[in-house]
């Protein structure tokens, strides 16, 4: 990112680059308002290009979970999987009235012409695995500028393929970002050593009890479940993680479920945290946590 001080209240061009982890809607679905509101009046792209990269190609569906249960044809059969070039494309594409509008009307500049998107291409050798087991490899690098390089690495968020972590590093430490991710050795490489790791984290007993008591058949509580505790990472897992590898200060944030509470999720962190270095903190809205 740029220099914030020099830029004005409806000023984003300090944000040169952006990082998709993967392509679900709880991940993406506020990246067009950082858009729509960036480039009115000139917001993004102020003599420097706005870079969005995210999961490319996957090359298929997930299988149907559990195995033989009946599913319905896809949606969007010609363009199941879109890549994140193409999202970003066709979000423009439903915004058109939008852009005009701002364009025409508010003199704002052609958004097309201030973002443009990557779809992260994998190391030579390195395949996708589609059974929620990511290919062993070393972080590789996706961006780098004057301020900050940027290493990613496979994750293992089921058959949600590909998954990826991202660690951002530059002068004034190191901080990595999990994604959605189970424990996986990729992750351990990836954030050893780092300042600062924004880690995901569900509550077992919690999503467990949610999962029980939805008005569904068993085998859709058995897909519910192979999807939160297979492609999630528990309490116990991060417990493992915080002896296995250093990290200076552990972050929980994507807390799942988010009805239990702050002081829930800092008892939570509290049990993590005990008999180790690492500083453990339960995130929240709003939180500034230094390097």
């Amino acid at each position: 990112m740029g220099d914030a001080l020099t830029c004005g209240r409806n000023d984003l061009s300090a944000y040169r680059a952006g990082f998709l982890t993967r392509l679900h809607s709880d991940h993406v679905t506020d990246l067009f308002t950082f858009f729509v509101q960036g480039f009115v009046g000139g917001g993004l792209g102020v003599g420097v290009q706005f870079q969005l990269y995210g999961p490319g190609n996957r090359g298929r569906l997930p299988h149907v979970f559990p195995p033989g249960r009946s599913a319905s044809a896809p949606f969007n059969p010609a363009d199941p999987t879109p890549v994140t070039v193409g999202m970003l494309r066709s979000l423009f594409d439903a915004f058109g009235a939008d852009i005009n509008d701002r364009m025409f009307d508010a003199a704002a500049g052609k958004i097309g012409d201030v973002v443009t998107g990557h779809n992260i291409a994998l190391p030579p050798g390195v395949h996708l695995c589609y059974d929620g087991t990511p290919p062993r490899m070393r972080p590789f690098r996706i961006y780098e500028d004057d301020r900050v390089r940027v290493l990613a690495t496979l994750v293992s968020h089921g058959q949600v393929v590909p998954a990826y972590a991202f660690r951002f590093e530059s002068d004034h430490g190191s901080i990595v970002i999990s994604g959605d991710t189970t424990l996986t050795p990729n992750l351990l490489e990836l954030a050893d050593g780092c300042d600062l790791l924004l880690n995901e984290v569900i509550d077992y007993d919690s999503v467990n009890a949610s999962i029980d008591a939805l008005p569904v058949g068993d085998e859709v509580k058995e897909a519910f479940r192979n999807h939160m505790f297979g492609a999630h990472t528990t309490e116990a897992q991060l417990r493992q993680l915080v002896r296995d590898i250093l990290v200076r200060t552990l972050a929980l944030h994507h807390v799942v479920p988010g009805d239990i509470g702050d002081r829930a999720w800092r008892r939570v962190a509290d049990r993590i945290g005990r008999g180790v270095r690492t500083t453990v903190i339960a995130g929240v809205d709003d939180m500034v946590i230094g390097v």
